[in-house]
């Protein structure tokens, strides 16, 4: 009693921490968020705040920045350091799973897929969606316990229940009659299921040669400048641009100075001094320490070590100390150390030292980074005063510049993530010097010195995309004639495909590999081309050329392996599982790209990050 006690009193709080977590992270496979409660969130918004509308319906920017933040906060907890590039990626994911959360509620509404308080009864008592199967006060040994779970819903405290019941009302359970509906489409034939043995279970022995490009004279492959000319003609609608932009930019790095450095220096001096006066090695770790692998509980244990394997200054100081010995201040790239040699031994030939540390990082300050912001503001002012270049030349700075920078662009090389940076070059004008802008790494003033209005990529930019298609494409073709040619000889009886292998150093040859056709054979690999032609081959078959991801293989087929009845009546049930769970995926996702292609998007997200 006292232990369901306990979990009424912790539920609260976790059911409605749990459903929020849920709430963020739906997908149509874990039950995606419905209609109902994403418009309650998102609203109606005036379109000047708009920062997407998904088929009419407007998602406001502090509602997708809620999202994020939650996204980043969650990073956080679990030790993520979070730089300009994963704020970036938090956007993205958010994004992607916004747009699948409201296409697919819309979509549950133009069915008009709705629940009954019956099926609400119903799931909640025999199908809880997934947040509820993991939360800690239903578990036992790790595992959903269902006797703690149906006493916990059958003794209800308060109003905990309602927010669930309003979800698996507006959101669970009519989308998981949507992903029924999707699921009616699936058809997994007994083919199917035997397939899927075979290329797990059955071995293949196989020999067959692989043409590649190393079959292929260069000359050959190489595409001339009027087959790139060419191509580039043929494909000016794949490199078209919505406008290019050219920045010119002096930096500031985030880094720390001299004086941060002396300060750490100082205070591992001074921790030094107090660990050989006597005090307590691991409280003084445990306090100061900054190693995240012991932080804060393990007195800056090591434990044994080798020779050789921590960073050179420290091992040398390590290694050179007796037992007993505290020393340092050691400087590494990681900061500044203290090492506690606690014991010594030599095992099998190999030195190994028993040490505690104390890591003090040199981190920068708030007053270097006060006085760096300070150096680029008065930059940014003199820049806007007196134009960027005659700024550049009286502070005695050197600018760097980059150019064809593109409106969904994220980064800017050299830079990293720089969001803030594109944005200025979109809304500048031609020679306008910005304010100072800022990532995780610099500050940095810029100025916008070169606008391209919308067209097509010059030739010059994608001549290396372009050459790469086409020598792929040439190595492709040239690869089918000579396996042709190979399978004209094996046919005509002129040349085994053994002597064909010991007749020519550039084909790859195998004989007598034996593999599942899931594991893919030697030299050749996986291929849907080969895999498809042995599921249909007998032993002693000659099949090709087929397909492979570097050229064409002729493969004969030596001996197929025994098909074991009783091992495919064992895994019959589970192999249809699996096939059913990669259909559903696959189904889903090609649904939801149809939902996508066919919805109007206005993404305004470019003009807030």
């Amino acid at each position: 009693m006292a232990l369901m006690t306990t979990m009424r009193e912790k539920m609260h709080v976790v059911l409605w921490a749990l459903l929020a977590m849920f709430l963020l992270s739906m997908t149509i496979g874990g039950m995606v968020g419905g209609a109902n409660i994403i418009d309650q969130l998102i609203g109606r918004v005036n379109p000047l705040t708009t920062i997407a509308q998904i088929n009419g319906q407007d998602v406001s920017p502090d509602y997708f920045n809620q999202l994020v933040n939650r996204e980043i906060e969650q990073a956080r907890s679990t030790g993520q350091k979070i730089t300009d590039f994963q704020l970036q990626r938090a956007r993205n994911t958010v994004w992607d799973n916004l747009l699948q959360d409201v296409l697919v509620s819309q979509e549950v509404e133009r069915l008009n897929i709705t629940a009954t308080d019956d099926e609400v009864l119903f799931h909640l008592e025999n199908n809880p969606p997934p947040f509820l199967q993991q939360n800690p006060s239903f578990m036992t040994d790790g595992k959903f316990d269902w006797d703690k779970y149906r006493g916990a819903l059958a003794n209800p405290q308060g109003d905990e229940w309602a927010p669930i019941e309003s979800f698996m009302k507006n959101t669970f359970i009519p989308n998981y009659k949507l992903q029924q509906m999707l699921d009616e489409s699936i058809v997994i034939s007994e083919r199917d299921v035997k397939n899927e043995f075979i290329k797990r279970n059955v071995q293949y022995t196989v020999s067959g040669i692989h043409v590649t490009s190393a079959k292929v004279p260069s000359e050959e492959s190489d595409p001339t400048d009027d087959e790139l000319l060419a191509e580039y003609e043929k494909s000016k609608s794949d490199f078209t641009h919505d406008g290019l932009r050219a920045l010119s930019y002096v930096t500031w790095k985030k880094e720390p100075s001299k004086e941060d450095s002396l300060s750490a220096e100082k205070l591992a001096s001074e921790l030094f001094d107090r660990a050989k006066s006597g005090e307590d090695f691991a409280t003084l770790a445990n306090e100061f320490s900054v190693d995240p692998g012991n932080q804060g509980t393990k007195g800056g244990d090591l434990g044994w070590f080798e020779k050789g394997r921590m960073v050179k200054s420290f091992d040398i100081a390590a290694f050179s100390a007796t037992k007993g010995d505290i020393v340092g201040p050691i400087k590494s790239n990681f900061g500044f150390h203290i090492i506690y040699v606690k014991d010594k031994k030599s095992e099998n030939g190999k030195e190994q030292v028993l040490a505690s540390h104390i890591l003090l990082q040199v981190e920068m300050s708030p007053t270097t980074l006060s006085n760096l912001k300070r150096e680029a503001t008065l930059f940014s002012y003199d820049a806007q005063d007196d134009g960027f270049s005659a700024a550049v030349e009286s502070n005695q700075l050197t600018a760097e510049s980059r150019d064809k920078l593109t409106d969904r662009g994220l980064a800017i090389r050299g830079l990293g993530g720089f969001r803030s940076a594109i944005r200025f070059a979109y809304n500048g004008e031609m020679g306008q010097s910005s304010d100072v802008l800022e990532n995780d790494q610099y500050f940095a003033v810029f100025t916008l010195d070169g606008i391209t209005a919308p067209g097509v990529k010059p030739f010059e930019d994608v001549e290396a995309q372009l050459r790469g298609k086409l020598k792929k494409e040439k190595v492709m073709d040239a690869t089918l004639v000579e396996a042709n040619k190979a399978l004209v000889k094996i046919a005509s009886n002129s040349l085994s495909l053994d002597q064909l292998i010991e007749s020519d150093s550039e084909l790859d040859g195998i004989k007598n590999d034996v593999k599942t056709l899931n594991q893919g054979f030697t030299s050749i690999g996986r291929s849907n081309y080969i895999t498809g032609a042995l599921l249909a081959a007998e032993p002693g078959e000659i099949l090709g050329p087929l397909e492979t991801g570097r050229g064409h293989a002729i493969i004969q087929v030596m001996e197929i392996g025994q098909f074991d009845s009783t091992e495919y009546k064992a895994q019959k049930g589970s192999l249809r599982i699996t096939i059913f769970n990669r259909k559903q995926n696959q189904y889903f996702q090609a649904w939801l790209e149809h939902l996508k292609e066919n919805a109007k998007i206005i993404d305004n997200r470019k003009y807030y990050f």
